[in-house]
């Protein structure tokens, strides 16, 4: 009889110690149990963060976020990789190569491969061997058209609307100016009934490319 009440209190004092160490076990978060509503509402607040990044895009590339072909939805991932590794610049000689080259890139997949290059020698040599430089030497023959005619048209190099309407009055930067989204001002002779007046125009670019313009 003494064994079997021997047994019985090693039993009731074993379960009485898991109870204790039961409640002061701390759980990690990544465990699923005790805090997984919170965990839930991090991965609904990431994909709502996702969502919006995405519309965002879309929206910048003149684009119907709620409809969107195939090409459409390549071009908005193109975009986000393009920006994403423009983040990832983080020497300051790094940064001044690409403001330099960019407004020279065509699209997002110049862009990509680009920067994808690990190395700052190693982008050199590709600027190299795609003969960048050329381009802002050689216009083509549509861009040589507008600049004899000093006109300016969507799409075209800061460098051009320079040969074609000369230097700005003021130049306004929007944001980093890595990324050469700025606003140029002119002031220009335009002849009126009334005879000449001054007229001022807005150049807007993206990425060193013209996006606009407007007169007042």
């Amino acid at each position: 009889m003494k064994s079997i009440e021997i047994q019985t209190l090693i039993i009731g004092f074993t379960s009485a110690l898991c109870l204790i160490s039961c409640t002061n076990l701390q759980r990690s978060s990544d465990s699923g149990f005790g805090s997984g509503s919170s965990r839930y509402i991090d991965q609904g607040q990431r994909e709502n963060q996702h969502d919006r990044s995405f519309r965002q895009t879309a929206y910048e590339l003149g684009k119907d976020p709620n409809s969107l072909s195939q090409n459409d939805l390549a071009d908005i991932h193109s975009h986000q990789k393009a920006r994403d590794l423009e983040k990832s610049l983080n020497s300051k000689k790094e940064k001044e190569q690409y403001s330099k080259v960019l407004p020279w890139l065509k699209n997002d997949d110049e862009k990509i491969s680009f920067l994808s290059i690990p190395s700052l020698e190693g982008r050199q040599q590709w600027i190299n061997s795609h003969r960048i430089w050329d381009r802002s030497q050689v216009p083509q023959a549509e861009m040589k058209a507008l600049i004899e005619t000093q006109d300016i048209a969507m799409g075209m190099p800061q460098e051009y609307v320079k040969r074609s309407w000369g230097d700005p009055l003021s130049v306004e930067l929007s944001g980093n100016p890595l990324y050469k989204n700025e606003r140029w001002k002119y002031q220009r002779l335009s002849s009126s009934p009334s005879g000449y007046r001054k007229e001022t125009r807005y150049v807007y670019f993206e990425g060193g490319r013209v996006v606009g313009w407007e007169t007042e």
